[in-house]
């Protein structure tokens, strides 16, 4: 929507009275607080709309707007108090939809913020698998933390945790049945069912400590089935340093993710401006064929890491903190490979050729739709959280709304978009470090293209690594790698757990989601960047050989290509039959997305 369209609606909206109906009012009211807030930012006038509502006007209004309030207050404004009382006035009968979500923002506010757990407790107490089947797990989980570190009640811990099932949030439910496996472990010295539930948790990305705390007290229970053997402080060093690391590796894999928009403003025109806008798939002329063939083309594909042509491939990482991959491990990574760099005479020597002709591949130059942002969908939807919200914030107000239902768009897509992720190159020995990135001559190459003069280049160019702010990033990531490298020593050291015969394999799961994406620098010209998906080997989504020769060719479908594709830049020995063939192909879809096709003219030998 225009922002004249916009301020026409705020003057169409605000030209209604009390006159016109004290519904429509309430109705208009709440409105413009919306438009303020979602589109003007402009929290005051937010403020001053949902608070003129009244419960004369209309109940169901005066409880959302009194919920917005209180996320306005919770998060923008940090006034507790009047958060507290705007929760405070939306009960079960004026609306049992928002209830439930009020009492669990109070639940937080008691609980994190005014530290009054009796209060916490009571609000949580009242949301119910009945009256918000969502919010219940949540509210139950956290009510089993309260018991389990504020009030030491591990019976009723036990009871909330319990209350957890698989289907409610895989995140939640393996956190709850840690807690519960440590309760009975550690509390109530019942090592059978500490192991059914220690069984039950699964890998996940975001907090792959709880999987590998689970694994490593396992292996103690199997080495010595006494209880008595593992002391509080231990479950105490495995949780908190495993924690650390997981918490350091997905901070770096923040780092690292490709936003496609440097400068985070989000009124970067990404298509024109970011030098970031494309990155590059280079392949062989056949695969192209077949993601572009008839009207059942092939899915774009991601490869295990298991079988890659690099010896060292997801190792730099782990040898220099002294673990090891496991080929048995039956968590997998899966991963396709890209270059910030379209037209590169070094990518088209090694990657692509056909019938042993150097240079006689293809560079796919892929826009920004066809990947995804959202960190947590780098791993199978089987293993991962299925809903974003986290059980200890504060519902976020911006889902309410009474005139639109929000629906998640469907897809025939096998999976969701997935992120892009740059490389970070580096060298174990000297501890060199780099990030993957545009080069300059590439840079030159496709700006000339696009008609622009040096001068013009040169600005874009010192504005470009301004913006992609290597130097700090690459500082960040290294005190968080040592960090990694400080608590990974303390749990290899460690007397007790040298015992454990896995241990450096089980570690090695706290890193998996940084190991693939850290190459030796010896790489550092490919300027890589990488989508990858991380699953158990048994997904469905893992597609099977079809054939005894295509046994070590595992890999996962991803999406079609056609609409993601900017560019093709054809190898410089690239067969002319390929070009003619591409260019009949896309001249018979001329109303649909408009593909270029360049001749890569650098100079091969």
């Amino acid at each position: 929507m225009e922002n004249n369209d916009i301020d026409a609606l705020i003057e169409q909206y605000r030209q209604i009275t009390r006159d016109d109906g004290n519904e429509k009012y309430a109705r208009a009211k709440f409105n413009l607080g919306q438009l303020y807030r979602n589109i003007k930012h402009d929290y005051d006038q937010s403020e001053a709309c949902w608070s003129d509502i009244t419960k004369a006007d209309s109940p169901e209004f005066y409880s959302a707007a009194q919920f917005n309030l209180g996320g306005l207050y919770l998060n923008k404004k940090t006034n507790y108090d009047k958060a507290e009382k705007c929760y405070l006035e939306i009960t079960k009968e004026n609306s049992p939809e928002l209830y439930p979500l009020a009492q669990f923002n109070l639940g937080v506010i008691y609980n994190n913020i005014k530290h009054n757990y009796t209060k916490a407790i009571g609000c949580y107490s009242n949301i119910t698998k009945k009256n918000s089947p969502v919010f219940y797990p949540r509210a139950q989980f956290n009510l089993g933390c309260l018991y389990l570190n504020k009030t030491k009640n591990y019976k009723d811990a036990a009871t909330c945790f319990s209350e957890i099932l698989k289907s409610d949030a895989q995140q939640l439910y393996s956190i709850a049945q840690l807690n519960l496996a440590n309760i009975y472990f550690f509390q109530k010295n019942d090592s059978d069912k500490a192991r059914d539930y220690y069984n039950k948790i699964k890998y996940f990305i975001s907090e792959s400590y709880i999987y590998v705390s689970a694994r490593v007290i396992l292996e103690l229970m199997d080495i010595n089935p006494s209880s008595n053997s593992i002391k509080e402080n231990l479950k105490d060093l495995i949780l908190v340093n495993t924690k650390n690391i997981c918490t350091s590796v997905n901070d770096i894999k923040d780092r690292l993710l490709v936003s496609f928009n440097l400068n985070n403003s989000p009124d970067a025109d990404t298509e024109v401006k970011e030098p970031e806008r494309r990155v590059a798939h280079y392949t062989k002329p056949a695969v192209l064929f077949n993601l572009l063939k008839g009207d059942n083309p092939s899915k774009f594909r991601l490869n295990i890491v298991d079988f890659m042509n690099d010896p060292s491939e997801n190792q730099v990482l782990t040898n220099w903190l002294n673990i090891t991959n496991n080929s048995d491990n039956e968590i997998k990574s899966f991963l396709a490979s890209f270059s910030f760099n379209h037209n590169s005479l070094n990518q088209f020597r090694l990657y692509g050729n056909e019938d042993n002709i150097s240079g006689s591949g293809v560079s796919i130059a892929f826009n920004q739709n066809f990947f995804g942002l959202d960190t947590e969908r780098s791993i199978s939807n089987e293993i991962a959280p299925v809903d974003s919200i986290k059980p200890i914030i504060p519902v976020n107000n911006e889902q309410i709304e009474l005139e639109t239902i929000q629906t998640e768009n469907k897809s025939n897509d096998t999976l969701h978009p997935l992120p892009l992720y740059r490389c970070l190159y580096f060298d174990p020995k000297t501890e060199y470090m780099a990030l993957a990135k545009r080069n300059k001559q590439s840079f030159y190459l496709e700006m000339c293209g696009e008609k622009k003069g040096t001068a013009t280049i040169d600005k874009e160019w010192l504005k470009y690594t301004k913006e992609l702010n290597e130097k700090t990033k690459i500082k960040d990531i290294r005190t968080r790698l040592n960090e990694i490298r400080k608590s990974m020593g303390k749990l290899l050291n460690n007397k007790h757990l040298k015992d454990i015969p896995n241990l450096k394999q089980l570690l090695s799961l706290t890193v998996l989601p940084i190991s693939c994406l850290i190459k030796h620098a010896a790489f550092e010209d490919e300027d890589e960047c990488r989508m990858i998906y991380i699953t158990h080997i048994g997904d469905k989504n893992i597609v099977e050989p079809q054939g005894y020769q295509s046994t070590t060719s595992l890999y996962v479908e991803y999406t079609n290509v056609e609409n993601h594709i900017d560019n093709i830049y054809l190898g410089p020995q690239c067969k002319l039959q390929h070009k003619l063939w591409l260019q009949n192909h896309f001249k018979k879809k001329q109303q649909g997305k408009q593909i270029r096709l360049i001749k890569s003219q650098v100079p091969l030998r």
